[in-house]
C-alpha cells in the first residue's frame, strides 16, 4: 500500500480523519466493534463425542441418484425431487478400535422406515466403479435405527486397525407408500480409523481409491467436499458440508426448498417438485428477482446480460447524493420488476466501453467497463453489484473479530447490527454491509423481492414515494431455515496442489503481495453456535477488509462509511470452477472482467504495485499465477 493511502483513513462510524495514523484508528476501531460470539453463546451439540470406550463421530447424509465415480452417469450430485421428505439420514461412528477395542460400528437412524438398508464399506472398484469389498444388510433396531459393525478389513484380509480406511457408503429403501422413488444410493464418506471426523477424500490411482485430502487442499476445513468425479460442474456449489450435523440435515434440505421457490407462483425451480403452496404470493409489490436461486444461478456468480437486457441478477444500489442518502423516488434499491403497474425504473448495459493496454513484455490486452442506461426516474448517483456465489458464508461468519480489525492492511468496516443496535464488524456483501449472514439474506429478500422479515420489517421505500401495496412477511422459521441451508453449503477442495506449475503460481501470487489482501488462511472460532463451523482452518483468501481500488473501479455512490472505491477483499475459493458451475466468467462487482487475469489488471489504488507486478511478470509467470488461482 502508497504512503499517502496509508494515512487517508475513514474512521468507522465517524466519518472522515486526516493525517491519523492508521493503527491508531485501527484500535479505536477494533475497541468498538462488538463480537457476533462469545463464550456466553449457546453452542448445538458438538458432533464429535471423546468416550473411555470409543471414538464417536456423527454426521448427516442424503439420498443419491448414483454413485461417486460414476462420471458417465453424472447423477451424483445433482438432487432428485422431493429431497427435502424422508431424504436424508443420521450416521453415527463408533470407532472402538481409537480406545483399545476391535470393531467399528456405524449406526443410522432415518426419518421414515426403511426395508433392509444396505451398507457398502472398503471401496474396491474392481469390477465396476461402484464396487465395495463389503456390502452387508443392516441390522434393524426399530423401524428408524439400524446398524453394522465392522471387525476386518477384507482389502488387506486381517481385523481392523487403527489407520484402516473404511469409505463406507450408505442405500436407504423407503418403504411404500411412497411419492417419487423408494431406492437410493448414499455419499461416498471415508472414515479413517482412530482419527475424529471424516475425512474430505480424493481418488488415487487407476481405481480413483479414496485417501485423506492433504491439509492444503482443504479450502473449508472439515466443511470441505471430497473431489467430484461424477462430472457434474454445475453442481459443485450445491452440496452439504463433509461434516454436517445430524441436526442440520433436515433444516439444510427445507432451506434448499425456499431457496429454489419462486415467491410468487410457488413453483420450485427443478422439475418433478410440487408447488409450495405456504410461499405462494409472498413476492412483494416491487421486486428484482422471484426467487434466490434465479439470482444466484447454481449457487455461484451471475454472469452480465446482453446489450440492453434488464439486470436482473445484479443489486442496484441509488441514492439522491453521492453519500448513499436513499433517493426520495426510488428508495436505498431500485427494484427493476412489480408485481402489478410499472416498475419504478430500469436499467440495462447500453454498452460496453473498451480499453486498450499491454503488458511487460508487449502483449495486448483489452479491459471493459459497463456503460448503464436507466429509464424511467434516473438516479444521479448508483451503484450497481452482480450477484456473488455463496459458498463459504457461514464459515465467514465464523471468523473471530480481532483476526479481522487488527490487520495492517486496508481497514474492517464496522456497521449496526438490526437487531441488537450494537456496533460489529461488517462480512458480507461487495462493501461488508452486513455482520450476519442471516441479516445479509433478510437484506436480500427485502431488496432483491420485495419480502419483509424481523429483521428489515419495512420494503424499501423512497420518501416521495407511493405504496405500492402490502409486503408479505417470511417467517422467522423459514428465515433460519435459508440461513442454516447456506451456512452449511460444502467448499470444494483446492485442485492439483502437486502440480509445479501451481506451486510456482502460488509463490508468484505471494512475491506480488496479493496475499497482503487474499489472505491464505485464518481460524473460525470456537464459538459459533453451529458445530460444523467451529474451530475450523479455512483457505478463503480474504481478510475481509475494505480495500481502496482506486479510480478506475470506483462507482459514484458511497455505502454507509464505505467510500465509492473501496470494496471488501473477495474470498477466491472455489474461483476456479466458476466457468463450470456459472456457464461462463465475470468477475469484480460489476461483472466487467472477462477472465482472471482482467480481474487484477482493473486492481488499482491500494492494490496497484500488486497488478504492476503482474502486469510486468513474464508470460510464463502470469499463466503459472492465474493456474494457481484457477486450482482454488
Amino acid at each position: 500500500m502508497s504512503r499517502p493511502s496509508q494515512f487517508k483513513c475513514i474512521l468507522l462510524s465517524i466519518g472522515l480523519c486526516v493525517g491519523s495514523s492508521p493503527l491508531v484508528a485501527q484500535s479505536r476501531d477494533a475497541a468498538r466493534i462488538v463480537p457476533l460470539f462469545d463464550d456466553t453463546t449457546k453452542l448445538e451439540p458438538a458432533t464429535i463425542e471423546d468416550t473411555p470406550t470409543a471414538l464417536i463421530t456423527r454426521i448427516a447424509d442424503r439420498v443419491r441418484d448414483r454413485h461417486a465415480r460414476e462420471g458417465m452417469f453424472h447423477s451424483y450430485d445433482h438432487y432428485l425431487p422431493l429431497y427435502w421428505e424422508n431424504r436424508t439420514v443420521a450416521i453415527e461412528i463408533v470407532d472402538r478400535i481409537a480406545k483399545g477395542g476391535d470393531s467399528v460400528t456405524y449406526n443410522m437412524t432415518s426419518l421414515a422406515p426403511l426395508n433392509k438398508p444396505n451398507l457398502r464399506a472398503f471401496f474396491e472398484g474392481k469390477g465396476t466403479v461402484a464396487q465395495y469389498a463389503t456390502n452387508l444388510i443392516s441390522t434393524q433396531v426399530d423401524p428408524l435405527h439400524y446398524t453394522v459393525t465392522l471387525k476386518h478389513n477384507p482389502i488387506e484380509r486381517r481385523p481392523l486397525k487403527a489407520g484402516d480406511r473404511i469409505e463406507i457408503e450408505f442405500s436407504p429403501f423407503l418403504q411404500p407408500p411412497v411419492k417419487g422413488r423408494t431406492n437410493y444410493y448414499g455419499t461416498a464418506i471415508l472414515y479413517v480409523v482412530g482419527l475424529p471426523g471424516v475425512a474430505p477424500w480424493e481418488g488415487r490411482g487407476p481405481r480413483k481409491d479414496s485417501f485423506p485430502l492433504p491439509d492444503t487442499a482443504l479450502s473449508g476445513g472439515n466443511m470441505t467436499l471430497h473431489e467430484q468425479y461424477s462430472d457434474e460442474p454445475k453442481e459443485r456449489f450445491k452440496q452439504i458440508a463433509t461434516n454436517l450435523a445430524p441436526i442440520n440435515a433436515q433444516p439444510f434440505m427445507l432451506g434448499r426448498r425456499l431457496h429454489h421457490t419462486d415467491f410468487l407462483t410457488g413453483a420450485h425451480s427443478e422439475r418433478g417438485n410440487p408447488i409450495y403452496e405456504e410461499q405462494v404470493g409472498k413476492l412483494g409489490p416491487r421486486y428484482t428477482e422471484r426467487s434466490c436461486v434465479a439470482c444466484h444461478v447454481n449457487n455461484g456468480r451471475a454472469l452480465p446480460p446482453a446489450i440492453d437486457q434488464p439486470l436482473t441478477k445484479y443489486l442496484v444500489r441509488v441514492g439522491s447524493d453521492a453519500k448513499g442518502s436513499p433517493h426520495p423516488k426510488l428508495g436505498a434499491t431500485l427494484q427493476t420488476q412489480s408485481v402489478k403497474g410499472p416498475p419504478e425504473a430500469s436499467v440495462t448495459i447500453s454498452a460496453w466501453t473498451t480499453m486498450d493496454g499491454t503488458y511487460g513484455d508487449g502483449t495486448p490486452f483489452t479491459l471493459r467497463r459497463p456503460t448503464y442506461k436507466f429509464t424511467g426516474e434516473i438516479p444521479a448517483f448508483f451503484s450497481i453489484r452482480i450477484a456473488p456465489p455463496l459458498v463459504g458464508m457461514g464459515l465467514l461468519e465464523a471468523l473471530r473479530e480481532p483476526d479481522v480489525a487488527t490487520s495492517p492492511d486496508g481497514r474492517a468496516r464496522s456497521v449496526i447490527d438490526p437487531e441488537s443496535g450494537k456496533v460489529r464488524l461488517g462480512r458480507f456483501g461487495w462493501k461488508a454491509g452486513q455482520a450476519r449472514l442471516s441479516h445479509q439474506i433478510a437484506g436480500a429478500l427485502n431488496n432483491d423481492m420485495g419480502i419483509v422479515t424481523s429483521i428489515y420489517p419495512n420494503p424499501d421505500r423512497g420518501i416521495e414515494q407511493a405504496k405500492a401495496g402490502p409486503s408479505s412477511k417470511l417467517s422467522d422459521g423459514d428465515l433460519d431455515l435459508i440461513y442454516r441451508y447456506i451456512a452449511t453449503l460444502g467448499i470444494p477442495p483446492r485442485r492439483k496442489i502437486a502440480d509445479p506449475e501451481m506451486v510456482r503460481g502460488e509463490a508468484l501470487f505471494a512475491s506480488a503481495k496479493c496475499v497482503q489482501c487474499h489472505t491464505p488462511t485464518m481460524r473460525t472460532s470456537p464459538h459459533h453456535p453451529l458445530s460444523e463451523l467451529r474451530n475450523q482452518t479455512i483457505h478463503a483468501y480474504t481478510d475481509l477488509r475494505l480495500h481502496d481500488l482506486g479510480a478506475g473501479l470506483a462507482d459514484n455512490m458511497a455505502e454507509g462509511n464505505a467510500s465509492a472505491s473501496e470494496w471488501r477483499t473477495t474470498p477466491l475459493w472455489g474461483i476456479g470452477l466458476t466457468s463450470g458451475v456459472s456457464g461462463g466468467e465475470a468477475y469484480l462487482h460489476d461483472g466487467r472482467a472477462r477472465d482472471l487475469a482482467e480481474a487484477i489488471l482493473w486492481h488499482g489504488g491500494a492494490a496497484q504495485a500488486s497488478k504492476e507486478a503482474f502486469r510486468t511478470m513474464p508470460a510464463a509467470d502470469r499463466a503459472a499465477l492465474i493456474r494457481f488461482l484457477q486450482s482454488l
